[in-house]
């Protein structure tokens, strides 16, 4: 039973943006990112954060046309994968649930439509990265039409949802790490105006 007095936590770490750029004779898309502060934020029962491994600090994806979800799932390297943890540092007897969303940015530039771009998050094991149930097939961007259970605002988008759970008597610290790949989608038609789409990503959590 989720208590009615459990903080939820937002924490916003990271800009995406796909520009699509039409040339005379070349038309090519421009993949970029810039990442903001990652800090802790405190919830009654511990901390919540999301940290950038250092290599993704800076992310520069150039002269990328459309692609299929095949080649898509199987991006690799800088600039094409943006690695990061959820990581909690937990009071003794206590469980939390979270969730992992996109948000879109406001830009004034002309924006691609929410199903011309593709996201795709896979969670790290001691065998490697795995499928996500919600992107297992890559997906557009599908807003919440409202607030999730967990606080995820209304317009963003779902990505994972996640327990971790400390049933020690001393606090313990969990993490997990993700793997997120997000391109153009094969099917986008590209024009003569130069279009952009901008994500956030938030972690929403609540105690239980």
């Amino acid at each position: 039973m989720i208590q009615a007095e459990s903080k939820k936590i937002i924490l916003s770490i990271l800009f995406i943006a796909i520009l699509i750029i039409a040339f005379v004779g070349v038309s090519y898309a421009a993949f970029t990112t810039a990442f903001s502060d990652s800090n802790e934020n405190g919830i009654s029962t511990g901390t919540i954060t999301l940290l950038f491994d250092d290599n993704t600090s800076s992310v520069s994806m150039q002269n990328a046309m459309p692609i299929s979800n095949e080649l898509g799932k199987k991006l690799e390297g800088d600039g094409n994968v943006y690695d990061f943890t959820v990581h909690t540092n937990l009071s003794s007897n206590t469980t939390i649930n979270y969730e992992i969303s996109a948000e879109k940015i406001d830009d004034t530039q002309e924006s691609l439509t929410d199903d011309s771009v593709r996201l795709y998050l896979q969670k790290k094991t001691k065998d490697g990265y795995i499928d996500t149930p919600i992107t297992k097939n890559p997906q557009p961007f599908i807003p919440l039409s409202n607030s999730s259970f967990l606080g995820s605002k209304k317009g963003s988008m779902v990505l994972y949802s996640g327990t971790f759970s400390n049933t020690t008597e001393d606090s313990q610290e969990f993490s997990e790490q993700f793997r997120l790949r997000m391109w153009v989608a094969e099917d986008t038609i590209i024009d003569s105006v130069s279009r952009g789409f901008k994500i956030k990503l938030n972690v929403t959590a609540k105690a239980v």
